[in-house]
């Protein structure tokens, strides 16, 4: 056969093959909605009267035009645009011309599909579920255009990562509107966009939208937003797993540049909701457990409450027919996250939740109310780490609470600070218990903490101001390392009862509470920056086993005139001490006068005003 002839044999045959190709498409029938019954928000359409059957038609014809040249594969059946699901795991596949189709399940929801084949699979691109018209000339092309409303992109997507267990949906620069019916009216069957397991949102970045007051040109180059109150974007239901979202800003419903105050109650960038039913006949568990959440570089702004968790029907829980308080929501890590100008920053409401809240800043204002950073409302293991929070100024933008705790297991802040609030940390006294914990390291914090009930507090080399503490009576308190107010010879006149005014404090430090040890400090600064000493302080029983006690040995009848002398404006002795001296000796009435050393010796003990040695 001639060369030429067969090369041109071979390439109609290429030219054949390539416009025969077919693209491969599956998924499964279901629904995606996390609702207020806390069941798992994945639900498959039943097999009974074909109820997981789909229709095909191609996309951007307004459901006008069924698809054709379709084949069926792995064991599903295609008759004319109708495809029957494989009898043995109930997905659909088929294959055909198009790189995308348009589904149609049988309870009349409709959904863009892209191929299965040919892509980088697991990555979805939000701007390839906007709504596309279908062009056949002069060739067949997709026309996409740009919606008012993104909701029903964003909810396509997440069905097509729902069939597929997962996947990555890619959010380009640009203002994601969500929750309307045209970029503004309200959108009555809106109650926010479910995720489902193992999907990854990826904006551009996490950057936060400057308020219209200052830059009003400025935006996230990723943002996700509403234009109603009442709302929440993102909703997480139960049974859903390893979740993650990453470099967006979310944000409430709120004014741009020229619109008047908009109302942003009730409104949520993420709910977290579920619980832990029973059988009130058989007395079975259904756990419906959530776990292994990343929120990374992302921005809450304007939001009554920027993410909350909560355990349902919690107001009204029937503990017959569900754990009361009890829904496991666990692995939960925000990372580099921005809370700006929300009512509440984070809401945790169930106790089986364990978070790190780590990287993170949280602005709020006392005029937002109820104007809190974190409130933990119900907890289990809560860290925050490397974390800041507060208000702009103390006086008109002074914020709330940088964290209020009700009831929690125990809760660690590590490298945390707080300032330009009206109290940096509050806990309840109805909800705590003795067995809770509230362990605090390396951090510093100007404004008042306020404890209350019967929880530990174990405090280690944190900065306080001068009156930062109130603690009530039953709160146990081990402390070790802590210093209160900056060193008065670096920042004199910065020891006072207020930050930026206020009367010298020269004793600061625990006011009440029950002080089980506290380590001491040597006295600081003179005259009105005076700093008293503190002594190292057991509050409770001492108990040495298998040990002694070792007073000094070098202690001499002239030390004892000396403790009793002020220093700093204070005496180091009062009534009670007790020091071993190596030259007293008793006289006839006990008390203690000038002996010789290696000769007597005796241990003195402040009575009454008066050195004694019987």
């Amino acid at each position: 056969m001639n060369r030429c002839i067969l090369l041109l044999i071979l390439a109609l045959a290429a030219l054949v093959t390539v416009s025969n190709a077919q693209n491969r498409f599956d998924g499964y029938s279901l629904t995606v909605n996390a609702d207020a019954t806390g069941a798992c928000p994945i639900r498959f359409l039943p097999q009974q009267n074909q109820a997981n059957h789909i229709e095909v038609f191609l996309a951007g014809t307004g459901m006008t035009k069924p698809a054709t040249g379709l084949s069926a594969c792995n064991n599903s059946t295609v008759s004319g645009n109708r495809v029957a699901p494989s009898p043995q795991d109930q997905r659909w596949c088929f294959e055909g011309p198009e790189e995308m189709y348009e589904i149609r399940l049988s309870n009349g929801k409709s959904y863009l599909w892209p191929t299965a084949s040919g892509r980088e699979m697991g990555f979805y691109n939000v701007k390839d579920f906007r709504p596309v018209r279908r062009s056949e000339s002069p060739n067949r092309r997709y026309e996409y255009s740009e919606p008012s409303d993104h909701t029903t992109a964003i909810e396509n997507a997440m069905m097509v990562m729902a069939s597929r267990q997962g996947g990555t949906l890619v959010f380009p620069e640009g203002d994601y509107i969500v929750g309307t019916t045209d970029g503004n009216t309200r959108d009555p069957s809106f109650d926010g966009i479910t995720i489902p397991t193992g999907v990854t949102i990826l904006g551009a970045a996490g950057n936060y939208s400057i308020p219209t007051t200052n830059m009003p040109g400025r935006i996230s180059p990723t943002r996700i937003r509403l234009r109603n109150n009442r709302q929440a974007i993102f909703k997480i239901g139960g049974c859903t797993n390893a979740v993650t979202i990453r470099n967006v800003e979310l944000m409430g419903n709120s004014a741009l540049y020229g619109e008047g105050p908009r109302d942003r109650a009730g409104t949520r960038g993420i709910v977290a909701a579920g619980k832990w039913a029973i059988d009130p006949r058989t007395k079975q568990h259904t756990v419906n457990p959530s776990q292994y959440f990343r929120i990374e570089n992302v921005v809450f702004q304007n939001f009554e409450t920027g993410f909350v968790v909560r355990n349902l029907n919690q107001e009204n829980c029937n503990a017959a027919e569900q754990m009361c308080n009890q829904w496991q929501f666990d692995n939960v890590r925000v990372d580099h996250g921005v809370f700006i100008n929300n009512n509440t920053g984070i809401s945790i409401d169930t106790f089986n939740t364990d978070w790190t809240i780590a990287n993170s800043q949280f602005n709020y204002l006392e005029a937002n109310a109820p104007g809190i950073g974190i409130h933990v409302k119900r907890g289990a293991a809560i860290l925050i780490e490397n974390t800041f929070g507060g208000g702009y100024d103390y006086e008109r933008l002074i914020g709330g609470t940088f964290l209020q705790v009700e009831s929690v297991g125990s809760i660690t802040l590590v490298s945390v600070s707080s300032e330009r609030s009206r109290r940096s940390i509050f806990t309840a006294a109805a909800t705590t218990a003795s067995s809770q914990m509230m362990t605090v390291i390396g951090s510093v914090f100007n404004d008042l903490i306020e404890l209350n009930g019967r929880m530990n507090f174990a405090s280690f080399g944190n900065r306080y101001f001068g009156s930062t503490m109130k603690t009530a009576p039953q709160v146990v308190v081990n402390s070790v390392g802590d210093k209160f107010c900056h060193d008065p010879l670096t920042f004199p006149g910065h020891c006072t009862d207020r930050v930026g005014g206020g009367n010298p404090v020269n004793r600061p430090g625990f006011n009440g509470g029950t002080i089980m040890f506290r380590s001491g400090r040597l006295p600081e600064g003179e005259g009105r920056d005076l700093i008293d000493r503190e002594p190292n302080y057991f509050g409770y029983d001492v108990e040495i086993g298998k040990g002694l006690v070792q007073f000094d040995p070098n202690i001499t009848f002239r030390d004892l005139a000396g403790f009793v002398s002020p220093e700093n404006g204070s005496s180091r002795v009062k009534d009670g001490a007790m020091v071993y001296c190596k030259d007293c000796r008793k006289t006839a009435a006990g008390i203690c006068s000038q002996g010789q050393a290696s000769t007597d010796g005796a241990f003195a003990k402040r009575i009454n005003g008066q050195w004694r040695c019987d």
